[in-house]
């Protein structure tokens, strides 16, 4: 397996993403509060800067909120504005981890993102919500 790190020191998101309200929007939605679960369907995600879109969403609540959401599409797409001055990042693939306690967000399968005029695919990327880095995972005989 091949990976890389790749390390924006210039970048760094706003801060005040993880600050925000989480909001879902969706076209179906399922919650079972008794096993602080739910699923959507054509589901849009929104933390300060951040937005996420995708077909389908599974996810765990804590406290009433939602904690970790698996995001499945073809593709599900990601972006988030960095800073006033770098604009704005991109990214897509078939899946998305999105741990709103974390400061990553994990997208599997077909990633790839692009950041200021420069892009990276792999099969995972790891990218850090609040410094920019960004970890790239390959497959055998495949290059990242």
């Amino acid at each position: 397996m091949t990976s890389i790190l790749i390390t924006c020191s210039s970048i760094f998101a706003i801060e005040s993403d993880f600050q925000q309200s989480i909001y879902l929007e969706a076209e179906n939605t399922h919650y079972s509060p008794n096993q602080n679960t739910f699923s959507a369907s054509n589901i849009q995600i929104k933390q300060g800067t951040i937005v996420v879109q995708a077909a389908k969403a599974m996810g765990t609540l804590s406290n009433g909120q939602p904690h970790q959401i698996t995001l499945t599409g073809n593709p599900v797409k990601f972006q988030q504005k960095v800073s006033e001055a770098k604009g704005m990042v991109y990214g897509k693939a078939n899946q998305v981890d999105y741990s709103t306690s974390a400061t990553e967000i994990v997208l599997i399968g077909n990633a790839s993102m692009i950041m200021e005029g420069s892009s990276i695919s792999a099969e995972t990327l790891r990218y850090n919500l609040t410094i920019g880095d960004i970890e790239a995972h390959g497959v055998p005989n495949k290059r990242v």
